[in-house]
């Protein structure tokens, strides 16, 4: 999949905007950088991609300026070499479309997006500041797993050592070998404290019962007392309220006779009052307002009338604005004409001493000699050029002497160095320099030397733990064929035998202890039934049953005799059974202790027999299971046919597991050496042909150390060399350029003094029939700008001078015209005296003007105040007439009287409603009728004896109550000591939840435990799977960036996993885990490169997106990361969004055919 063009028609900040990515160039690199100034909108350009491959969500923060039903999204993209362009919008459904706005199916996308979702594409194919930060943590975390490290790599997961970690961390929280808390340790310890409680709390169910009984009792004889009381209280309360309102009857009937004198007058309001006082306020201030305006009205039209104006003068007051302006200007050109007429002799002063300078004093007409613009500007030109021109010449020809000098001394370093500047098989000799400089950096980077180290040095531990783990397997003995060969009993089988042989244990306990409890419980009923025949000599059940059946007997033979000695025995039979059952019909009590003494008995006999029967069968159970576990050992060696439980045999099987790990370790460690040794060899023989390509003498028997020594001293030789011969091959390239430059200059020097002559001669510079020097010219121009300027002075003085001259005769002949109109005669009066005089006639006429409209609008207004006055004095009559016809009164005072009576009435109905209300609620009565009703029927003093009689009753049944309400407390305290019969069944509930949680707590740590050793197993096999290329690019990519620090990666076995180790350049070699924190995110964006070709190499590559990541890198890492992209680039297309300009050089000076792409802010 590649991206051809992003079209950002209307989401986040951009609208209608496309950023254009093109089609690759077949063997280029499909590099591009997004350069913009923050919040320029490269983080919305990642994001709208995203969104056009995976829809926009329910949620967006880029619908800022677009509304939801608005955004929309757009590209070309090319999957398979076919270019498509879709569109996504935001909607439920049918969100994409293709390029003619019709839905397409998502399915369309993910074919080339090859099964991956959005978390997916963003964890391996993005990279970020904090995604490169948490694969540095994720070194750390993992210790330095090269199975972690791979796996984290290519799927872009920085987190999952740390996730490894706490799940693992989870497990150990509920159970951790040997160690002695945890989840489940508290869960069996809660376990042991409730099977001690049970035990504690198992009483007779016979007291509890008679206790129960004696609560219930006590219980409903308190409730019945309270009930009593209850009632009681109540009528007590009804004869309270009965005598306290039989007074306010008596009130009601007061009211009603105090409000009946009042009964004709009208309904009213509180606030007439103030409307009456209103009244008779506002009609004395109307009768002094309308005399008052009266007098205001005729004074007025008096001062109106007397009064004379001058219209005619008075119509010049508009002209005389007009007038004040040409005086401003008449002024203004008396004060400066004298001033500006020296001006202008000054400039003409100016004018002629120019000329002289020029060398023109003859000249008639100074404007002549003036050059136009396109002149001026061209000759200008040309003097700044040829000032260029000398400097370039003389420049020219110092750098090519230079340039000489240094070729010269170019080609003496190469003689001396031992190379012939003539020498024509140079390229063969570079091309096999070159072979042999790859074939020294490849086997730098390979790590067979480190790999035989570390192998040899791996054996003796290996081969001494392989040989413990065969030790540790006694009884057994025998080879490690026959070990492996071994076929032990499924990993389930195991478990269940375990999970079986546990589950017996608990129950088998469970069975004997139930069998102890049992029996002590029946030994103590037992003896408390001896104990209660023995302590009221109580004949027994069966001894009474006994004597019944002898008296029946004796009957029997008495019937059948009728004589007097079977008379006696029935009689000494019958006395007999009658004294037994007497003696129990008189110890009840302790007859009934007895019967249930023996219930008990005959029931706990039952549960012993049932109880032993279950441990018989958990014993049996035991055998079997011991059996099956013994065949299933006998199975596997007849040395192990020995006496074997599920957890011996399941140790003895993961001692197994270790030994033959252990070999395996061995044998892979043996196979590892042997590719070491054969590696080493095989670098010894390339290392020989290489060198004797380049005719030194060499054979891979002098071995690998001093031929690559030998190597490495031929290569400095030769680079050195290729430095001398390269710099004289660039210095003569120089020198050719030198002299190029200069002939340019002369050439350019010869165009300059033609251009000069052809622009003297368009003007009178070129008169004398040559043209001037370029100083003459460089000194007249300043001059003949300053000659424009003090003509274009002159000119403008000039004019202004005359026409200041003619505003002065144009206001005097103005002036003159209308002091006539006004009844002036000028004569021969001054213009200043004229204007003065006018000016006071026409504002005495404008003051009188003024006065009589003043009084015009003064007495308009009195007038409309009058008719206002009246309307008022109307309104306010046909207020005062309502108000004196609701009260029916004459006068406003006796309205006033007969408004504070009508609220008085108004009062005491208020008063006898209230009281009503009270007597009914009081009662409780629905109406006041049905209150009085009650009151008239009382008895006032029945009910006073019936209350006294009643308060009595209530202190006896109060003592009572309290009384009962004790008792009931004490049979409930009696109870509770005992405990209640469900205290064994909550006990057992409790158990069953704890049991509960163990198995819910197991399950979900089997669960866990399965996971990690699935995720180990997973991991190991990716690790297998991908180490030799994932490593190999790997080990490339951390020297290219680290500038050689680090020459590549190799494995470390240890303890059952590999470790990833760095190899430095100095021969040194550290730890993934032990680098430093920079040196982690380099070697982290080193494994993600990796991860990067590695998936390209099995599925279509997708584009890689990178934002800002090297804020903290310098500039030469920042070189070597773009190498590493512009590599990536040659697979897939890779997009690096950035807001630093110089990083866009870099890439430049990396990959030269990078395409740059810039937004604005």
């Amino acid at each position: 999949m590649r991206l051809d063009r992003l079209d950002l028609t209307r989401y986040g900040k951009f609208t209608d905007h496309a950023v254009d990515f093109g089609t690759p160039v077949a063997g280029g690199s499909d590099l591009h950088i997004v350069y913009g100034p923050n919040e320029a909108g490269k983080s919305t350009l990642f994001n709208a991609w995203l969104d056009l491959l995976f829809g926009i969500g329910a949620q967006s923060s880029y619908n800022f300026l677009h509304p939801y039903p608005t955004m929309r999204i757009g590209a070309r993209i090319s999957i398979d070499g076919e270019a498509r362009d879709f569109v996504r919008i935001k909607r439920q459904q049918n969100s994409l479309l293709d390029g003619h706005d019709q839905p397409v199916a998502d399915g369309a996308l993910q074919a080339g997006l090859t099964g991956l979702d959005r978390d997916s594409y963003k964890t391996m194919f993005s990279l970020d500041d904090e995604t490169l930060e948490q694969g540095g943590e994720s070194i750390l975390a993992s210790r330095g797993d090269l199975g972690e490290l791979l796996f984290s790599a290519s799927a872009g997961l920085g987190e999952l050592s740390q996730r490894l970690v706490g799940i693992r961390s989870e497990t150990e929280d509920f159970y951790k070998y040997r160690a002695r808390s945890g989840r489940l340790a508290d869960l069996k310890g809660d376990l042991a404290n409730l099977k001690a409680e049970r035990d504690r709390l198992d009483t007779q169910a016979s007291e509890h019962g008679r206790l129960t009984k004696a609560l219930e009792e006590a219980s409903r004889l308190h409730a019945e007392t309270s009930a009593e009381r209850k009632t009681t209280a109540a009528r007590l309360a009804e004869i309270d309220r009965l005598l306290q309102a039989l007074p306010r009857l008596g009130e009601r009937a007061a009211l009603r006779q105090t409000l009946e004198p009042l009964a004709d007058l009208p309904e009213v309001a509180p606030e007439w009052r103030e409307d009456i006082r209103g009244l008779r306020d506002g009609e004395a201030a109307l009768e002094a307002e309308g005399a008052a305006l009266a007098a205001e009205i005729e004074r007025l039209e008096v001062e109106r009338e007397t009064m004379t104006i001058d219209p005619a003068t008075g119509a010049l007051a508009g002209r005389m604005a007009d007038l004040d302006r040409q005086r401003t200007r008449h002024n203004a050109a008396e004060e400066d004409l004298p001033e500006r007429r020296a001006a202008l002799a000054r400039l003409d002063g100016r004018i002629e001493q120019l000329l002289i300078r020029l060398g023109r004093p003859d000249e008639a007409d100074a404007r002549h000699l003036l050059l136009d613009a396109a002149t001026t500007a061209a000759l200008g030109e040309l003097i700044e050029a040829r000032t260029r021109l000398d400097v370039r010449l003389a420049a020219a020809k110092a750098e090519a002497a230079a340039a000489k000098t240094a070729r010269d001394e170019a080609l003496a370093r190469l003689r001396d160095a031992g190379g012939d500047p003539d020498e024509t098989d140079s390229e063969a000799r570079q091309a096999h320099s070159t072979a042999l400089a790859t074939l020294v950096a490849g086997l730098s980077a390979q790590d067979h030397g480190l790999r035989l180290k570390a192998a040899e040095r791996a054996l003796p531990d290996l081969q001494q733990k392989a040989e413990a783990g065969f030790r540790v397997l006694s009884p057994w003995r025998g080879d490690p064929a026959a070990l492996a060969a071994m076929i032990p009993p499924p990993a389930d089988t195991l478990r269940a035998w375990t999970m079986q042989a546990e589950e017996l244990g608990r129950k088998r306990a469970t069975a004997r202890d139930e069998c102890a409890r049992l029996t002590h419980a029946l030994a103590r009923h037992e003896a408390e039934a001896a104990a209660i025949a023995e302590t009221g000599s109580l004949p027994t059940a069966e001894t009474l049953a006994a004597l019944r059946a002898a008296r029946d007997t004796a009957w029997r033979r008495h019937e059948a005799a009728m004589d007097a000695p079977s008379a006696k025995d029935f009689a000494e039979a019958m006395q007999a059974h009658d004294a037994a059952v007497d003696r129990r019909a008189s110890h009840q009590a302790e007859v009934a202790r007895l019967n249930e003494a023996s219930l008990q008995i005959a029931l706990h006999r039952a549960d012993l027999a049932a109880a032993e029967r279950t441990q018989s069968r958990l014993d049996a159970e035991q055998q079997a299971l011991g059996e099956t576990i013994a065949a299933a050992a006998a199975a596997l060696s007849p040395d192990l046919a020995i006496d074997m439980d599920a957890a011996t045999l399941a140790d003895w099987l993961a001692r197994r597991e270790r030994a033959l790990e252990a070999g395996r370790e061995l044998d892979a460690q043996l196979r590892e050496r042997d590719l070491a040794r054969a590696d080493r060899e095989d670098a010894a023989a390339r290392l020989a042909g290489a060198l004797t390509a380049l005719g030194v003498a060499a054979a891979p028997e002098d071995g690998y150390e001093p031929l690559l020594a030998q190597a490495r001293t031929l290569l400095a030789r030769e680079t050195a060399l290729q430095t001398q011969r390269t710099q004289a091959l660039e210095q003569e390239r120089a020198l050719a350029r030198r002299l190029t430059d200069l002939q340019s200059a002369e050439e350019e020097l010869d165009a300059w003094l033609l251009a000069w002559k052809q622009a003297s001669a368009k003007s009178w510079l070129g008169e004398a029939g040559r043209a001037p020097t370029v100083a003459e010219v460089r000194e007249m121009l300043p001059l003949l700008a300053e000659l424009a300027a003090a003509l274009h002075d002159r000119d403008s003085l000039a004019e202004r001078i005359g026409k200041m001259e003619g505003d002065r005769q144009r206001y005097a002949e103005t002036l003159r015209a209308t002091a006539r109109e006004a009844g002036i005669e000028p004569g021969d009066m001054a213009v200043n005296a004229l204007a003065r005089a006018l000016a006071s006639r026409v504002a005495e006429a404008e003051q009188a003007a003024a006065r009589h409209a003043d009084l015009t609008t003064r007495l308009e207004d009195a007038l409309a105040r009058s008719r206002a006055h009246a309307e008022k004095a109307d309104a306010h009559a046909l207020l005062k007439t309502r108000m004196l016809d609701a009260l029916g009164a004459d006068t406003l005072t006796d309205a006033a009287l007969r408004l504070d009576r009508a609220l008085e009435r108004k009062s005491l109905t208020a008063r006898i409603g209230e009281v009503e209300r009270q007597i009914s609620e009081s009662l409780g009565s629905p109406s006041f009728d049905a209150a009085r009703a009650l009151l008239e029927a009382a008895d006032g003093a029945a009910l006073g004896a019936e209350r006294q009689d009643l308060e009595a009753v209530l202190e006896t049944l109060d003592a009572e109550v309290q009384e009962r309400y004790a008792a009931r407390r004490s049979a409930e305290a009696a109870l509770a000591a005992v405990g209640g019969d469900d205290a064994v069944a909550r006990i057992e509930q409790r158990r069953r939840t704890v049991l509960l949680a163990i198995a819910e707590g197991a399950e979900h740590y089997l669960r866990l435990s399965a996971g990690i050793l699935a995720m180990e197993q997973a991991l190991t096999l990716y690790r297998e799977r991908h180490r030799s290329s994932m490593m190999a690019r790997a080990s490339e990519a951390i020297s290219t960036i680290s500038r050689g620090r680090y020459t590549g990666l190799a494995a470390q076995p240890d303890k059952g996993r590999e470790l990833l180790i760095a190899l430095q350049n100095d021969g040194a070699s550290k730890q993934a885990a032990d680098m430093s924190k920079g040196a982690r995110f380099q070697l982290y964006l080193a494994l993600r490169v990796a991860g990067y070709h590695e998936f390209a190499e099995t599925r279509r590559p997708v584009p890689f997106i990178a934002d800002d990541i090297m804020e903290t890198f310098d500039d030469f890492r920042a070189e070597e990361a773009f190498r590493l992209f512009a590599g990536m680039a040659k697979v897939g297309q890779v997009i690096y969004l950035t807001h630093h300009r110089h990083l866009c050089d870099i890439a430049q000076s990396v990959c030269p055919d990078v395409t740059i792409h810039e937004l604005s802010a």
